[in-house]
C-alpha cells in the first residue's frame, strides 16, 4: 500500500497579509498589483449588465476570460431558482434542537433510504 501512496496536494503556509481592496466604476477595468507583485485586471459589470441572461452571463465570461480579465459583479441570477429548504425537503427546526430519535430513526428508515439509492 504504502508504495503507491502518492503526494496529491503540496503544503505550504501562507502569511497573512494586508487586504487589497479597490473600487472603480461599473463598465471598466482596473489593473490590480498583488502582493507578489503580479496584475490582475478586474472588470467589473456594467450598470446595464442583465444578470438573467444565463447564456449571455456565459458569454460575457469567456469574451472577457480571453482578453484576460476577470469580470466582478453579480454575473447570473436564475428566476425560477427555489429555496434550497425546499429542495432538499429539510425541517424547520434547527438539527441541534431536535431529539436523539429524529436524528437517528433507526436501521429500518436507513433500509429505506438506501433502497431508494439502489
Amino acid at each position: 500500500m504504502r508504495e503507491h501512496n502518492d503526494a496529491v496536494n503540496r503544503l505550504d503556509v501562507i502569511t497573512g497579509r494586508e487586504p487589497i481592496t479597490v473600487d472603480y466604476a461599473p463598465g471598466t477595468v482596473q489593473e490590480v498589483e498583488q502582493h507578489d507583485g503580479t496584475r490582475i485586471a478586474l472588470r467589473k459589470i456594467d450598470a446595464d449588465y442583465d444578470p438573467h441572461d444565463r447564456v449571455g452571463a456565459m458569454s460575457f465570461l469567456q469574451r472577457h476570460a480571453a482578453e484576460g480579465q476577470i469580470v466582478t459583479g453579480l454575473l447570473y441570477v436564475d428566476p425560477e431558482s427555489e429555496d434550497l429548504h425546499s429542495h432538499l425537503d429539510t425541517v424547520d427546526t434547527p438539527l441541534n434542537k431536535l431529539s436523539e430519535k429524529a436524528l437517528c430513526p433507526g436501521s429500518a428508515a436507513l433500509d429505506k433510504i438506501n433502497a431508494s439509492l439502489r
